[in-house]
Order: structure tokens, then C-alpha cells, then sequence
């Protein structure tokens, strides 16, 4: 996801501000984490970001958060641009 971002970003294609959202979802932060837990994800786990995008939208519309919510739904069509309509990224 994260290449896939800054492809996007370096070929015109997305703004950095429409990254924030993907650049989120690049990111784990353990609940117990600590000064040295890691925060990438793992290249050999499968994730599937479009699942991960609607949770979120769901969980923004339940708290009434505008700005998550806009921000996810941006990059959820981003991702089904950018895949014709089809979206599969799980990496």
C-alpha cells in the first residue's frame, strides 16, 4: 500500500492530502506497544484495505466524525478509480 501511495503521489495522481488516509492504514500500532514494537505491517501479511476503509467509515459515521469519515470515503474512490471499479488491494 505504501509504494502503491507514493506511486500515486510522485506520478500527479494524489495529493498529499488525499494520502492521509492511505498513509494510515500503512501503520500498526499495537495495543501494547512499546518503544520498540513495530509499526510497519509485516509485507508478508494479507491485508485487505478495502474492508479496512468501510470499518472505518462505519465506526466515523457512528462518532459523528465528518472529517474521517470524508477523508476514508476519498480514498475508497481512489482505490475504485484506480482499479476500474474493481477493488481488491490486499497486499
Amino acid at each position: 500500500m505504501f509504494d502503491w501511495m507514493n506511486g500515486k503521489i510522485i506520478g500527479g495522481e494524489m495529493s498529499l492530502d488525499d494520502s492521509s488516509a492511505f498513509l494510515g492504514m500503512t501503520v500498526r500500532i499495537p495495543v501494547e506497544a512499546g518503544h520498540d514494537a513495530p509499526l510497519a505491517l509485516d509485507d508478508r501479511e494479507q491485508v485487505n484495505f478495502v474492508l479496512m476503509t468501510q470499518d472505518g467509515i462505519a465506526g466515523a459515521r457512528s462518532r459523528n466524525d465528518d472529517m474521517t469519515r470524508k477523508m476514508l470515503e476519498t480514498a475508497m474512490q481512489v482505490m475504485r478509480h484506480d482499479h476500474g471499479g474493481r477493488v481488491d488491494l490486499r497486499t
